[in-house]
């Protein structure tokens, strides 16, 4: 059986996608499917940058160079940006799916075309952060879809901060479609597969909260 794969009809449909997606020998659509989302997630993370996101590290040090200087600086973060989008969408479409393969018995196409699935709910919510941080000055963590605004009122601890406003409502939304295809894609029990799955999140959540909570400041 050949599975053509569209993924806002996979996101729409996920049962009918998952069920043929598990049937099927060959998948076609993958490379050109992924390229798009490569190219999407770069404009995004360069939309961030372009929005001013992230200069906060070197904004005090901007006032004092010339304007030439200030505009090459101004391409090469906004470069760095472009560049952050394309490592995120690897991580989380090609690292995520290679440690679900590990421990899985599921093939490692499938469990890409998975990880395209949900990898658009993920822009979807760098997007709403974009528009927050432009329009209400909210950084991601405070953002009211995350439990960041719940951790500003039980703690002022940075890393805890930082580590529950990781955790969001598209998160959990991801998860939830990770554990319903994999439920179908594989012939592990629900509990094993929502630790696969949960362990992987952490260690993101992980990733995200050291980096936030490094300062670059006096690293640079």
């Amino acid at each position: 059986m050949i599975y053509q794969l569209r993924i806002l009809k996979g996101l729409l449909y996920s049962k009918r996608s998952f069920f043929q997606l598990e049937k099927a020998e060959t998948v076609y659509g993958l490379r050109a499917n992924i390229l798009i989302l490569f190219f999407i997630s770069a404009l995004v993370f360069y939309a961030s940058g372009f929005a001013g996101i992230g200069t906060h590290v070197m904004s005090s040090e901007l006032t004092a160079v010339p304007d030439s200087t200030f505009e090459w600086l101004k391409n090469y973060f906004g470069l760095g940006r472009f560049i952050h989008g394309l490592v995120y969408a690897v991580l989380i479409i090609f690292f995520q799916a290679l440690w679900f393969w590990t421990l899985t018995d599921i093939p490692y196409t499938k469990l890409i075309v998975l990880q395209t699935f949900i990898f658009p709910i993920l822009l979807l919510e760098q997007i709403i952060n974009i528009v927050l941080a432009v329009q209400m000055d909210l950084p991601w963590f405070s953002s009211a879809f995350s439990l960041g605004p719940v951790a500003h009122y039980i703690t002022d601890k940075r890393f805890l901060i930082y580590f529950l406003g990781s955790i969001s409502l598209f998160k959990l939304w991801v998860i939830s479609i990770q554990l319903y295809g994999m439920r179908i894609l594989s012939t592990r029990r629900r509990l094993p597969s929502f630790i696969i799955i949960i362990s992987i999140h952490i260690i993101f959540w992980l990733g995200t909260t050291f980096l936030a909570f490094l300062d670059f400041k006096k690293i640079l």
